[in-house]
């Protein structure tokens, strides 16, 4: 039994979860990467809008997670892996008995948010480690690996590789959820003409649809067989340029990569005066649909 406040190190089927837990560490196990300190730093500024900007209702994020754990075929005592959990958004109701649910960010602050609701729960831990890093898991222990929006700002390969390393062997499922836009949307328009100005300063953004298909294909590469998308929940948005630029400007960076403070001033600069060309007016709202869609691969 875990003990409330401390992370004490566990077993799942035999084999030691996490190696790296030990009870000295309260509240949330650190892993330590030479490299990762700024970046963390970086979404730890975010952690208390994050919800506001990107946050889904929550009987969203309760449907949401009613369908992974469909997809997933789950049993009781599965180990459940969140790849950037954040600050809780569905990891909150994914991390309920009778799963083990493990989430993993970059963000101390993110996950400093994420606890609270997590204390009387023993089958949880939380740990603040670089995706791009070694995952801190023990081999073929997790049976379903989720991510929300996230994997596109990892290196895919190494996703692939961590990925097959911590799945199990007698059967495992790699979930990915993310926001699908209407390609004439405002958001949609805006992150395109975003990625084009990167592009035009020498610097190349990630998004989140063109990534996931190419990671999907490298899963089957090694024999996985790709899941057919599943739309688990649709709404509409009025949304203006303006809160695309609002939204950028919180962010260290832009597209998923870090850039030089004069060019990312630079770009969102340009990016108001396309917006007001475009539409007329940055404060224009324009109503459009989105949709929450999880697809993945199961071996």
């Amino acid at each position: 039994m875990q003990k409330q406040g401390t992370l004490w190190p566990r077993q799942f089927g035999g084999a030691t979860l996490v190696s790296a837990c030990a009870s000295e560490h309260i509240g949330i196990l650190t892993e330590h990467y030479s490299a990762m300190s700024n970046r963390a730093a970086s979404f730890d500024l975010q952690a208390e809008t994050y919800d506001q900007r990107v946050g889904l209702p929550e009987q969203d994020c309760q449907a949401i997670v009613r369908a992974v754990l469909a997809l997933a075929q789950v049993q009781a005592g599965d180990v459940v892996l969140e790849v950037g959990a954040g600050t809780g958004m569905l990891g909150t109701w994914l991390a309920l008995p009778p799963l083990c649910y493990i989430g993993l960010d970059l963000s101390r602050g993110m996950l400093a948010a994420f606890q609270q609701p997590l204390l009387a729960h023993s089958d949880t831990l939380l740990l603040q480690a670089d995706g791009n890093a070694p995952w801190p898991l023990a081999d073929a222990t997790v049976r379903v690996i989720f991510s929300s929006r996230a994997l596109h700002l990892l290196d895919l390969a190494h996703v692939v590789r961590e990925s097959l390393r911590v799945a199990r062997p007698d059967g495992a499922v790699v979930i990915l959820g993310r926001v699908q836009r209407q390609d004439n949307s405002v958001a949609a328009m805006m992150q395109r003409e975003m990625l084009r100005l990167l592009r035009q300063h020498g610097f190349y953004g990630r998004r989140g649809g063109p990534h996931q298909r190419q990671l999907l294909a490298a899963y089957s590469q090694h024999g996985a067989t790709v899941l057919a998308p599943v739309v688990v929940t649709q709404w509409t948005v009025a949304w203006t340029p303006w809160q695309s630029i609002e939204a950028w400007h919180t962010k260290p960076g832009l597209g998923g990569i870090a850039l030089p403070p004069d060019v990312k001033r630079t770009i969102l600069q340009a990016l108001c005066r396309w917006a007001t060309e475009t539409f007329g007016d940055l404060h224009h709202e324009v109503v459009s649909e989105e949709a929450y869609v999880l697809q993945g691969v199961r071996w």
